[in-house]
């Protein structure tokens, strides 16, 4: 993609939706036909989501790690903040603050996408190829924007409820009060948009920090083994892992998808700079001596004594949870070690990688067929390879998949979505179903009384 100077742009951009989704003032006070005019502004606008998608509210920080802190992976800190208390206590209710600004932050991702489709029909100075390329770009950030969405605040795990979330694919009016959608017509849109985005985008185009074609068949492989459709979600792993573009690291070499920048094994990495910092590093190390209010998310006791039932998985390497590196007021919690990099404070959002593939395809394909990826990833990460005989049942085999996703991608936000979309929330975190999925946020429901309360929270 052409990297173009957009910072006015962008600006614009962000001030046209910088109220909340459903705000009285209308997020959408400007034209697309005034703001994206040509080629130029074309290429800007699209960038300019992947700029919306860095806000702290969604990929800058509290997407992958505000669910982190309400699961048994993690504990919250933070100083009097009612809202980390919320995560910690798994009690979230619809005046959080975190959860609401996750709600904003990504209606304003779909706002800019909305923008952007709007306008490239306007566009007359590119060639179909370009603009295909464009219009890909942002049907595949729109329709990931959405199950986000979906993953937080809608009965992501249940075909059949009424309690999706709004679709939004036009540019909205101040007058504009959308309903919910029902979870599957949720789900078709997005795997409608990503499907669409494929035949768009330029096979050629690798970029691992730009949307392209392996970043849409891992979204289909994640979306389809959400929505239980197995053989699909097979079917779209294996076009990433068979793509030769990726690459498991070794066990010696792990540490090097955190501590390096677009590794083998990263599929969709949003990226950030000196100038342009993501909050990971605050919200989970800040310092070596950093005290428990300093931080917001911790690695609880829990994880660490998961670790100890798994000798030689170089994963718990990434995790500190020693006396004497640690201040007495985070003991016996630790911190998460993916996120270093105090002076720099760039650290990426790991959205994609190579090992969620296996883990979906070792899930989809269930025991007879899976345990072989399965295998794979785990003596990668410096384990034995489980027996057929140490797994009885297909139960067993689940458990051992969510092990491994559980070993592998903490504090990179899946737990919460795993236990909500299997049905162990209240079996693993002692709370109740409903509590799978986030509240809807009150200040919407204020100004949109057409929105109903997921079930089981009251507003």
């Amino acid at each position: 993609m052409k990297k173009i100077s957009i910072l006015f742009f962008i600006s614009l951009l962000m001030l046209a939706s910088s109220c909340q989704f459903l705000d009285e003032s209308s997020p959408n006070n400007i034209a697309a036909d005034e703001a994206i005019t040509d080629a130029a502004s074309a290429e800007a606008a699209v960038l300019g989501l992947y700029s919306a998608m860095q806000q702290p509210g969604y990929y800058g920080e509290s997407y992958l790690l505000a669910s982190e802190g309400h699961t048994d992976n993690g504990v919250t800190g933070g100083y009097q903040s009612l809202s980390l208390t919320q995560l910690g206590d798994r009690a979230v209710t619809g005046a959080n603050v975190i959860t609401g600004d996750i709600w904003t932050a990504i209606f304003r991702v779909i706002a800019n996408s909305n923008y952007l489709l709007e306008g490239l029909n306007q566009v007359t100075d590119l060639t179909p190829a370009q603009k295909n390329q464009l219009e890909g770009q942002a049907r595949a950030i729109r329709a990931m924007a959405h199950f986000d969405l979906l993953r937080y605040f809608g009965e992501h795990w249940n075909n059949n409820s009424a309690f999706g979330i709004p679709l939004i694919q036009t540019v909205q009016g101040i007058a504009d009060r959308p309903n919910r959608a029902t979870v599957a017509a949720t789900y078709q849109f997005i795997i409608d948009e990503l499907t669409k985005a494929a035949t768009q985008l330029d096979a050629s185009e690798k970029d691992i920090q730009f949307v392209n074609l392996n970043t849409v068949n891992a979204l289909l492989a994640r979306v389809y083994l959400y929505r239980k459709d197995l053989s699909k979600a097979a079917t779209f792993a294996s076009k990433v892992i068979d793509s030769g573009d990726f690459a498991l690291l070794g066990a010696d070499a792990y540490a090097e998808v955190f501590q390096t920048r677009l590794s083998a094994e990263s599929i969709f990495e949003l990226a950030f700079d000196n100038q342009n910092r993501s909050g990971y590093n605050g919200a989970t190390y800040s310092r070596d001596d950093a005290i428990r209010s300093e931080l917001s998310y911790l690695a609880a006791k829990d994880l660490q004594d998961f670790f100890a039932a798994r000798p030689g998985d170089v994963r718990s390497s990434l995790l500190n949870f020693d006396p004497s590196e640690n201040d007495p007021t985070i003991i016996p919690n630790g911190r998460t070690q993916k996120y270093r990099g105090e002076e720099s404070r760039d650290n990426p959002a790991y959205i994609l990688r190579l090992a969620e593939m296996y883990l979906i395809r070792a899930e989809a394909l269930g025991l007879s067929n899976g345990l072989a990826d399965l295998n794979t990833l785990r003596t990668q990460r410096g384990l034995a390879a489980i027996s057929p005989a140490e797994l009885p049942n297909d139960a067993a085999y689940l458990q051992a998949i969510m092990d491994e996703r559980r070993a592998e991608f903490n504090f990179e936000g899946h737990r919460y979505f795993d236990l909500a979309r299997t049905q162990q929330i209240n079996a693993v975190l002692g709370i109740d179903d409903f509590h799978g999925i986030m509240p809807i946020p009150n200040r919407e429901l204020t100004v949109n009384t057409t929105l109903k309360q997921n079930p089981g929270y009251v507003n």
